[in-house]
């Protein structure tokens, strides 16, 4: 082969090669993925969304062995057994036996009786959620307590009890008898974690039931997380993108004209006020409380252990309150930094602290007396009178300083009266001085 038919040979090859590539890059089509089409508008979470049976809970447990022989517990992990253990059942066949009940209280609390109670009235169309309700014909009823009676003959059904002590009204359903049985050997029995309770008749309606003797608790304080204003708002308004911001003295300010957040500092309060549609809305009594707990849900805002506490029916008006660790309630003076209020009308408001608790920094040990003292000092008070009083708690009071991020949780008694709760200060020696700090 001579070298001008070498170089022939490449020429061709090389032609041939360019002409490949040519029609390759012309005839090439890219391998693209579809993309899947994504919501520009992000839901805004707060904290974290609860289910029904985390935020509409018992505060309290009571076990009636005897005449005098009472027990309870405020203890969450021992309120949240027994409701796990209630929620297997499948309660039937309600009906409403409140004219053959003779002394509401006397029935509740009779011998033999487990109580499990409530801080305020709950719909029974809500509560469905929680246990499993299997009847027809449910009548539209309220009730703040479960009572189940371990002692009545059981046949082919137990009887579980639903009471209303605001209407003075009873519910009796069915459940199999094994429940009933079940129940009495793994709850009905004494603990050392419960503690010995005693009572206290209030009126012809209603007996209080208090700790026998001197209480335990802690005294603490946290370090304050202030909320993001801005997080608020982008879930709160339906239209960020149009909403003005203004700066007053400690406070900040959004509204679109239709509604307001207003975020003040020296009160430590978020609240939010929306013109609701039409003159004057309707809400259900029985949908009041499942509206408040959407609202809340819909921008993930329990930012601490926020539980169930009060329902205003009249007013339209729900309160959830926060709940230490231990399972007791948490009270503040005005403003109420120690609740989420939810106002439904016209206006519709939702009121709040802006901030939630952090880090622990402290923890102290301190004793409370006994519910025995305490009302031997509420009955020395000029103007009492026991029909007014409505209930008797340990709690804790928030005080927030207004120069740190601490805020400190003391214990205290509290009592409502007339509608309205206020505390005890006590000292560990069992002195009281009565009224807020």
């Amino acid at each position: 082969m001579t070298y001008e038919n070498i170089k022939t040979f490449i020429l061709t090859i090389l032609v041939a090669t360019s002409a490949l590539l040519t029609w390759n890059l012309w005839t090439y089509q890219p391998n693209y993925e579809t993309m899947e089409q994504t919501n520009t508008v992000q839901e805004v979470a707060i904290a974290a969304k609860k289910d029904v049976s985390k935020i509409v809970r018992p505060d309290t447990l009571l076990f009636h062995h005897g005449s005098n022989q009472h027990y309870g517990t405020v203890s969450p992990s021992e309120i949240e057994k027994t409701i796990k253990e209630i929620s297997k059942w499948n309660f039937t066949d309600f009906e409403n036996i409140t004219t053959r009940v003779d002394g509401i209280p006397s029935f509740v609390h009779n011998e033999g009786k487990a109580v499990i109670v409530y801080p305020d009235s709950i719909p029974i169309e809500l509560y469905k959620t929680v246990i499993k309700v299997d009847d027809k014909d449910l009548p539209n009823f309220q009730f703040d307590r479960i009572v189940i009676d371990v002692e009545e003959p059981q046949k082919e059904d137990g009887v579980v009890y639903f009471v209303s002590l605001d209407s003075q009204q009873v519910y009796r359903s069915h459940v199999p008898a094994s429940f009933i049985q079940n129940f009495k050997n793994k709850f009905f029995k004494y603990r050392p974690e419960y503690k010995e309770y005693f009572s206290y008749p209030v009126s012809n309606s209603k007996t209080l039931f208090l700790p026998a003797h001197d209480t335990k608790m802690t005294r603490y304080q946290y370090l304050s997380k202030e909320l993001d204003s801005e997080k608020y708002k982008n879930a709160l308004f339906s239209d960020p993108s149009v909403v003005q911001k203004n700066y007053q003295p400690s406070e900040e300010e959004y509204n679109d004209n239709v509604s307001l957040l207003r975020v003040n500092f020296d009160k430590n309060t978020l609240r939010y006020v929306k013109l609701a549609a039409g003159n004057n809305p309707t809400i259900q009594s029985k949908d009041l409380l499942k509206k408040s707990i959407d609202f809340v849900n819909e921008h993930a805002g329990w930012t601490d252990n926020y539980q169930f506490a009060e329902m205003n029916e009249l007013n339209h008006r729900v309160t959830f309150r926060l709940y230490d660790s231990s399972g007791y309630p948490v009270f503040s003076d005005d403003p109420k930094i120690s609740e989420i209020r939810q106002v439904w009308g016209q206006n519709e408001e939702y009121l709040r602290s802006n901030f939630q608790l952090g880090l622990r920094t402290e923890s102290t040990d301190v004793s409370l007396s006994s519910g025995e003292s305490v009302i031997k000092y509420l009955e020395k008070l000029e103007g009492f009178d026991s029909e007014n009083l409505e209930d008797v708690a340990l709690g804790y009071k928030m005080v927030k300083d207004p120069q740190t991020m601490f805020v400190r949780l003391e214990p205290s008694w509290f009592y409502r009266y007339e509608g309205e709760w206020k505390s005890i200060s006590l000292d560990e020696t069992g002195g009281m001085n009565n009224g807020l700090e």
